[in-house]
């Protein structure tokens, strides 16, 4: 996600560069701490004394039962806040799209996820995970010798680079559509939001292979396909296997990729039997195309509309009487 303006009140609180969040482990405590008294007093108006309710999403299995105690206790001790309600992205999401089972296809900043939710509840031995994401894309882009402004020959920016994989990263049809396309050897020019023009060719392919031969490029992993089989296999109910395959949700900041969903069905098809028919969620008519990348905070806004009044949450009174503890009996982890 884009990160918050720095303007004189947020610039004053001496953030460094660095991500106090790595992969939805919590890295910098203070860092955490300043940005959510920005956030929550800055910037959405609490007041000392009169503070509101919070939701957090957690990334599927990212935190440790001591990281969801301390951030328990930070909230309610640091911020005072009236109640606290945390739920995994992976129920988020689906939640945005009205649905409380499928197959999560996360594909995040720092690594991709896939893992199943049956009637709301994560089904932890079915979560899996690749050990690269959109960070890795963009390193990828950089490494390529070809990308270069074409002015000058100077290599490209941190931003340049973010926007050309956003802008020009696809999926090939096929593993043979994508083996003749990089064997053309075509090159066009593409221009930058800033102006910049750059020379691009098989690059934007191969980024785009990665997810489904990561060994090809140096990846000792499965590929997203493996991933999705072997996470629906976590259940030898058969009937529970067909529903999964055929709720499957790609989300997160790679969700746009051009191609992906059809490269992405297209290889399920070959991998499950032919009694399945794995299928995408279809976005509700009501959601913007852009919903499948902030899927998790969509959801997290649907149910917090619903869990605060129905008291499903942790409130200041069950804090004080079981302490950061109760996070593990009231929560949707």
């Amino acid at each position: 996600s884009s990160p918050p303006p720095r303007d004189s009140a947020f610039a004053g609180r001496h953030f460094n560069e660095s991500a106090p969040v790595e992969n939805g482990v919590i890295r910098d405590w203070d860092q955490v701490e300043a940005l959510w008294h920005y956030i929550l007093y800055e910037q959405l108006g609490w007041e000392k004394g009169n503070e509101g309710s919070v939701l957090i999403s957690e990334k599927v299995l990212a935190s440790s039962k001591l990281q969801r105690e301390l951030t328990t206790q930070l909230m309610f001790e640091k911020f005072n806040t009236s109640g606290l309600y945390m739920a995994n992205q992976a129920r988020l999401s689906l939640g945005s799209y009205g649905k409380v089972s499928g197959c999560v296809v996360d594909i995040g900043h720092g690594e991709v996820g896939v893992s199943c939710v049956t009637d709301g509840q994560l089904q932890a031995p079915s979560c899996e995970r690749l050990p690269f994401g959109g960070k890795q894309l963009t390193d990828y882009f950089r490494a390529a010798p070809g990308i270069r402004a074409t002015a000058g020959g100077a290599a490209l920016t941190q931003k340049q680079l973010e926007d050309l994989k956003h802008e020009c990263m696809e999926v090939s049809s096929s593993s043979q559509a994508y083996r003749q396309e990089v064997a053309a050897g075509e090159r066009r020019a593409h221009i930058l939001p800033d102006g910049t023009m750059v020379s691009i060719g098989a690059e934007a392919k191969e980024a785009g292979e990665i997810l489904f031969q990561p060994q090809a490029f140096g990846f000792a992993c499965m590929n997203i396909v493996d991933m999705i089989h072997a996470s629906i296999s976590w259940t030898s109910d058969l009937p529970v296997k067909k529903m999964l395959s055929e709720s499957l949700l790609v989300v997160g900041c790679g969700s746009a990729t051009r191609g992906l969903e059809q490269r992405l069905l297209s290889d399920c098809r070959l991998a499950f039997p032919p009694s399945f028919a794995p299928s995408l969620l279809r976005r509700p008519e009501y959601m913007p195309q852009t919903c499948p990348m902030y899927s998790a905070w969509v959801g997290g806004f649907i149910e917090a509309k619903l869990a605060f009044p129905q008291n499903q949450h942790i409130t200041k009174y069950d804090y004080d009487e079981y302490g950061p503890n109760i996070i593990h009996k009231k929560a949707f982890l």
